[in-house]
C-alpha cells in the first residue's frame, strides 16, 4: 500500500541567515541549487527544516506510518520559497510565504515554481490515499487540474472541490476541542492537520492487523465514520 503525504513549510525553520533569500530573490524552482550552495551551512533536509508544531507532528505521523509492514510512505512538503519538494531535500533558509499574497500573486508565484506540475508528476494517481495537510492558501496552490486524474481516496481539510473520493476533515477549533475532551494531544487548530495525522497512525498501530485498518482508509465512507468515533462529542457535518 502506498500513502503519499503533503505538507506546508512554515515560518518556523531549525536554521536562519541574515541573508536568506526572500520571494523576490527566488524565482524558480532552479534557484535551490543556487542557494544550497550559497548557504550550504545552514542548509537542512526539508522533513526537518520546518519546527511549527504542525509540520514536526506530521513528521511523526509519517514515521509512525512508516513501521507499518508493506506499506510506502513519501511525505512531501509545498515550499513558498522553493515549490513541492521531496522530504530529503536539502533546504537553506528562507523568507517567503504565501500568507497575505493576493490571488493573482499566489497564481503567478505557484506557476513560478511549478508546484502544479510537480504535484501532478510526483504524486498524482499513483498512490493509494493522499493526505493533503494544507490550509487554503497551499492547498490552492495545487491548482485543480489533479482532480481531473485523481481516482484514489484523498484527505483534505480545504472545503473545495469535493468528490465522492475526497473526504474533508473539518479544522477548527470545534474538532480540537472534542479530540483533547476524548484524551487526544492537540496543538490547537494550527497544528491539527499534522496532529490528526499522527493520531490516525498511532490509531492503526494500535491494532492487531495495522495493514488492514490502513487499507480501511481507502474507503472514504469508513474514514468519515472513524472520523466521528474520534470526535464523538461534538457534531459535525461531513
Amino acid at each position: 500500500m502506498r500513502l503519499c503525504i503533503v505538507g506546508s513549510c512554515g515560518k518556523k525553520k531549525l536554521t536562519t541567515h541574515p541573508n536568506s533569500p526572500t520571494c523576490k530573490e527566488i524565482q524558480s524552482r532552479d534557484n535551490l541549487l543556487i542557494w544550497q550552495e550559497q548557504l550550504s551551512d545552514y542548509c537542512r533536509p526539508a522533513r526537518e527544516m520546518y519546527t511549527g508544531n504542525q509540520a514536526k507532528q506530521l513528521v511523526k505521523g509519517v514515521d509512525l506510518l512508516r513501521k507499518i509492514d508493506d506499506v510506502q510512505v513519501d511525505l512531501f512538503i509545498i515550499s513558498a520559497g522553493f515549490g513541492f519538494l521531496r522530504e530529503e531535500e536539502l533546504v537553506p533558509p528562507y523568507e517567503c510565504t504565501f500568507a497575505g499574497m493576493s490571488k493573482k500573486q499566489l497564481s503567478e508565484r505557484t506557476q513560478q515554481l511549478n508546484i502544479n506540475e510537480d504535484f501532478l508528476e510526483g504524486c498524482v494517481n499513483q498512490y493509494d490515499l493522499l493526505y493533503l495537510a494544507l490550509g487554503k492558501n497551499y492547498f490552492s496552490a495545487l491548482g485543480s487540474n489533479w482532480l481531473d486524474h485523481e481516482t484514489s481516496t484523498v484527505i483534505q481539510f480545504v472545503e473545495k472541490n469535493l468528490k465522492p473520493n475526497i473526504v474533508w476533515f473539518p479544522s477548527g477549533n470545534e474538532t480540537v476541542k472534542a479530540l483533547s475532551a476524548n484524551g487526544y494531544k492537540v496543538h490547537g487548530a494550527s497544528g491539527f492537520k499534522g496532529d490528526f495525522l499522527r493520531i490516525l497512525a498511532s490509531y492503526a498501530l494500535s491494532k492487531t492487523d495495522p495493514y488492514g485498518e490502513l487499507a480501511g482508509w481507502t474507503d472514504p465512507y469508513y474514514l468519515k465514520q472513524l472520523f466521528s468515533d474520534l470526535v464523538s462529542s461534538v457534531q459535525l457535518t461531513l
